[in-house]
C-alpha cells in the first residue's frame, strides 16, 4: 500500500491561523533530452519532462509544496524503458504523468519535519538519492525530521513507507512487462522494474561540522523492502571530509567506510570502502576516486535506494552490483570557466572476489550554462568489457530549463 499521506495533508489546512498572511508560488521547469545506446542491440528514444510546482506559505511554521512531472517519449519502438521491455536496450525514461512531490512542512528554529511525498538525498547520494539525472525522479512517501543542534551540526531521521522509482506508476507488478513467451504464457514484470517499492526503511544521518576544514558523519539505514525482499539490509557507517585552501590550491579528501547485513540472503558484515582526493588549482581539479562494495560468499554490497548511475560509470554496465562485488579505480579531471564545465573521468573496474578485471570506460561530460535557468549538456559514455564481448557506447544530450 502507497504511503502518500493525503488525509493529514488535507487536515494539517485546516488548522490554518486565519490572521497568517498566505503566500503562493508557482513554478515550472523542463527538460528535452535525445539518448543513443550502440552496443550489441543499438537503439535511442527522445523525451521531454514537463514540471510544474506550487509552494504555499500557510503561516510562520506551516508550508505545503506540490510538484506535477509529465514525461512524454518516442521512437518506442527502438528502447525498453522499464515498463515496456521489448528486447531492446534499456533506456529508463518513461511516459507518465504522476505526482513527483506533494507534502507538509514544519519549520522551526531548530527543527524541520516534513510528512508526504518527498525528494531525500543524504550526502552525496550514495546510499539514498533522488536518481535525478533520469526524467521521472525517485521520490519517497516519507516522514523527514532534521534537528539543528551546536553552531552548524545537525541530526536527521527518516521513515520511508514507499519508494516511488524512476519507472514510474505505470510499472505495476499485476501488469506484464514484456510480450507473450513462445508457449503463448507471459512472464509477470521482474519486481526490479516495479515502479514502487513498498518499504518500512528508518534512516538516521548524524553530521558533526563544528571545525573550519573537516566534516565527520555517521549513519545507520535499516531498509526493509516488501517487493522485493532481497534488497532489504542494515547498513551502518561513517564518513571523513577534508577540504583545506592554500593560496590558489585546494585540497580535499573523503574517506568512509561502511558494513552491511543482508537479511532476506542472510549475509552479514559486508563491507564498503572509499578513498576520494582531488587537488584543485584555480578552475581545474584532479581527482582519484577508489572505492569497493565487498563480496563475501557469494553476495555484495548494494545501495538499492541509490543513486546509481553518477558513481558506476555513466554507461551503466556496472550500475547495479553485481554478486562478485566491484573495486571501482577511477582519475577525473574537472574543469570550470563560467558558463561551460568539462568533466571527465577513466574507471576500471574489478572483482572484489577474485580481483579479476571486469572492463574499463571512459565518461565525459560536458554542460553549458549561459544563464541560470537554462543548461545544455552533452555526457558520452563508452564501456569495453573485459571478455572481449560488445562495448557499450551511450550518449545523452540534454537542454533544460530551470530545473
Amino acid at each position: 500500500m502507497k504511503q502518500f499521506f493525503l488525509p493529514v495533508f488535507i487536515s494539517s489546512l485546516l488548522v490554518v491561523d486565519a490572521h497568517a498572511e498566505i503566500q503562493h508560488q508557482w513554478d515550472w521547469g523542463s527538460r528535452a533530452r535525445y539518448a543513443n545506446v550502440d552496443a550489441a542491440n543499438s537503439g535511442q528514444s527522445a523525451s521531454l519532462l514537463l514540471r510544474g510546482n506550487l509552494n504555499s506559505q500557510w503561516s510562520e511554521w506551516l508550508t505545503t509544496f506540490v510538484e506535477v512531472d509529465s514525461v512524454g517519449s518516442t521512437f518506442k519502438d527502438d528502447h525498453s524503458d522499464g515498463v515496456r521491455l521489448n528486447g531492446q536496450p534499456l533506456l529508463q525514461d518513461p511516459p507518465g504523468t504522476e505526482f513527483n512531490q506533494a507534502f507538509i512542512a514544519v519549520n522551526g528554529d531548530n527543527f524541520l519535519m516534513r510528512l508526504g511525498r518527498q525528494r531525500i538525498n543524504i550526502d552525496n547520494q550514495r546510499f539514498v538519492g533522488g536518481n535525478g539525472f533520469w526524467q521521472n525522479e525517485q521520490t519517497f512517501d516519507a516522514i523527514f525530521s532534521q534537528y539543528k543542534f551546536a553552531s552548524n551540526s545537525r541530526f536527521t531521521y527518516s521513515y520511508i513507507g514507499n519508494a516511488n522509482r524512476i519507472f514510474g506508476d505505470d510499472a505495476d507488478k499485476n501488469y506484464p512487462g514484456r510480450g507473450p513467451l513462445p508457449n503463448g504464457t507471459t512472464p509477470p514484470r521482474p519486481a526490479v522494474n516495479y515502479g514502487d517499492h513498498e518499504q518500512h526503511t528508518h534512516l538516521s544521518h548524524l553530521e558533526w561540522n563544528e571545525w573550519d576544514y573537516t566534516r565527520i558523519t555517521a549513519y545507520a539505514h535499516r531498509m526493509e523492502n516488501l517487493d522485493m525482499p532481497a534488497a532489504s539490509n542494515a547498513t551502518y557507517g561513517a564518513s571523513y571530509s577534508f577540504n583545506y585552501k592554500v593560496g590558489q590550491v585546494k585540497y580535499r579528501l573523503q574517506l568512509e567506510a561502511a558494513q552491511q547485513d543482508r537479511f532476506d540472503i542472510e549475509r552479514d558484515q559486508l563491507p564498503y570502502y572509499l578513498v576520494e582526493t582531488g587537488v584543485g588549482l584555480g578552475s581545474v581539479e584532479l581527482i582519484a576516486h577508489y572505492e569497493i562494495l565487498g563480496e563475501k560468499n557469494g553476495a555484495a554490497f548494494i545501495t538499492p535506494l541509490g543513486s546509481n548511475h553518477k558513481f558506476e560509470g555513466w554507461a551503466g554496465v556496472v550500475g547495479n552490483t553485481p554478486n562478485s562485488g566491484v573495486r571501482n579505480t577511477s582519475v577525473g579531471l574537472l574543469w570550470r570557466a563560467s558558463p561551460v564545465r568539462i568533466e571527465t573521468h577513466y574507471h576500471l573496474f574489478d572483482k572484489d572476489v577474485d580481483g579479476d578485471a571486469i572492463g574499463a570506460e571512459w565518461d565525459l561530460d560536458i554542460s553549458f550554462r549561459p544563464a541560470r535557468k537554462h543548461n545544455l549538456s552533452l555526457r558520452l559514455a563508452h564501456f569495453d568489457p573485459e571478455n572481449n564481448s560488445a562495448s557499450t557506447r551511450k550518449v545523452f544530450l540534454d537542454y533544460a530549463y530551470n530545473l
